[in-house]
């Protein structure tokens, strides 16, 4: 209990028992002057009121001063859990000026942090939209068995729903004690599932009839909503309509049923983006005996993409510092910037893309020798000379490209035929597939074949050069290769 430092009362100016007696004597002067000169009957009730007047005057004043010491020793009371919060973030456990702060995001957190001051289960601050930024922490209950976080409220207990004949007409806000509800929502954001339990006993109070809406909650946004059981928004639904046991067979809540006499509906509302609940509404009860009650917002777990892509992403993660991060978007990796200074609202800024491959792949192949086609559509192999297979995807031997990777290729071949020679058509091909093609034409002296193509590509296909025409001859020697096939990996499809 707080202490009253004696010197407060005093400046206070708390009536004195002199100054009682003072007013006390002073009546009585009073009485006895008028007794003189009045009948002693009308003497004693003018005595009497005038005493129990000042009376009522001196209790209102130490009532009044009843309050302000109450009001002092509140104010008392949040100094002190205040303190507490205070030293619950700190942990009472610097070793050192070098000791860091650590301030749980979660209960999850906090119990994974290992550390001693986290092992027993009760009351905890915490700060889920990050340390240092965003609104200040909450105070929850942490259970350190299961890592749930668990947000208390004003509407725990049984609370009955009076008798009100319109939709909606009993409404009632749901306070979250010692919690922002921004803090709730990065709370929700940041753990991989979160649910809270509702029960409601109607007597002849509906939640629904004919597509009428007389009972409603309100989600984090202020939506209404009248699901009551499960994550369907879209679905007006209590938990027997889900275990399809209700009532009436035809009703998706036994509330629906609108009969005078008890029934209830329970279930546990577990679409995490829409909660915690903020108010829940009533109507069209013509009777008395209902009531609500509604658990606390339970969290666990953590809520991580596989792979970033974006930096909400990576505020769920737990990151809280501003700069540049690498995210995903599509299939390629991106620069962004990203502001977490108001904690769950963060600024993102893109920067541009960056040119990330699990593994080169670039080739490099010549023909130092005379090739010629001894049929049509005769594959060009093989090439005798590797200057480059990085990645091995070329089989020279064979003359064939094999993709391992997916994503862009640039491929390039060159060549140049015998003077004299028939017209020389030179293909590309990607499986079975013709891409491109080129060729010299007429008796000009060795006509120069250039192919370039950029593709995509994925995990298997490949790449080949087809001699269409019969006969057909590429002229090249080992001291100087004229025929050239070239390919390389531009942009892989990382997240293919």
């Amino acid at each position: 209990m707080p202490i009253i430092n004696s010197s407060y009362l005093a400046n206070e100016k708390m009536p004195s028992c002199l100054t009682y007696a003072v007013l006390f004597v002073c009546c009585l002067s009073i009485i006895a002057v008028d007794s003189a000169i009045q009948p002693p009957e009308f003497v004693q009730r003018n005595t009497e009121t005038l005493l129990m007047a000042k009376f009522d005057e001196m209790a209102a004043q130490i009532r009044d001063q009843e309050l302000r010491l109450q009001n002092y020793a509140n104010q008392m009371v949040s100094l002190q859990e205040k303190i507490q919060r205070l030293e619950s973030i700190l942990h009472s456990n610097f070793q050192s000026l070098n000791t860091a702060v650590f301030s749980p995001r979660t209960c999850q957190e906090a119990r994974d942090s290992g550390l001693p001051e986290f092992s027993q289960s009760g009351m905890y601050w915490i700060d889920p939209d990050g340390v240092g930024i965003g609104d200040g922490s909450i105070y929850v209950y942490c259970d350190m068995t299961t890592g749930i976080t668990a947000v208390g409220h004003d509407s725990e207990s049984t609370i009955a729903i009076p008798k009100c004949p319109d939709a909606g007409c009993y409404s009632r806000p749901i306070v979250y004690s010692n919690s922002a509800i921004r803090q709730l929502k990065a709370l929700t954001e940041i753990s991989a599932e979160c649910y809270q339990s509702l029960q409601v006993n109607c007597v002849g109070g509906p939640f629904t009839v004919a597509d009428i809406d007389y009972a409603w909650w309100n989600d984090i946004e202020g939506k209404k909503q009248n699901f009551w059981s499960g994550s369907d928004e879209a679905a007006h639904v209590c938990q027997c309509g889900i275990d399809g046991n209700c009532i009436r067979s035809d009703l998706p809540c036994n509330c629906d049923a609108n009969v005078a006499v008890l029934l209830s509906d329970n279930g546990k509302i577990t679409l995490k983006r829409v909660l915690p609940v903020t108010r829940l509404n009533f109507g069209h009860t013509s009777y008395v005996g209902g009531s609500h009650t509604l658990g606390k917002l339970e969290c666990f777990g953590k809520s991580a993409a596989d792979v970033p892509t974006s930096c909400l992403d990576l505020w769920r993660i737990g990151y809280l510092l501003n700069g540049l991060y690498p995210i995903r978007r599509n299939q390629e990796v991106v620069f962004v910037y990203c502001d977490f200074s108001e904690g769950q609202d963060v600024m993102q800024t893109d920067v541009g893309y960056v040119d990330v491959k699990s593994e080169p792949v670039q080739f490099y192949v010549q023909r130092i020798t005379n090739f010629t086609a001894m049929t049509a559509d005769a594959v060009l192999f093989p090439f005798d000379k590797v200057q480059l297979n990085e990645g091995g995807a070329m089989d020279a031997q064979a003359g064939i490209f094999e993709a391992p990777k997916s994503g862009i290729y640039v491929f390039h071949f060159t060549a140049v035929d015998l003077p004299g020679g028939a017209d020389l058509v030179v293909n590309m091909y990607k499986n079975d597939e013709l891409i491109a093609s080129g060729g010299p034409k007429g008796l000009a002296n060795h006509g120069t074949v250039a192919i370039p193509s950029t593709l995509h590509l994925s995990v298997g296909d490949n790449i080949k050069i087809i001699i269409s025409t019969v006969n057909g001859m590429l002229y090249s020697d080992p001291l100087r290769p004229m025929t050239h096939f070239t390919g390389f990996l531009l942009e892989e499809d990382i997240f293919a």
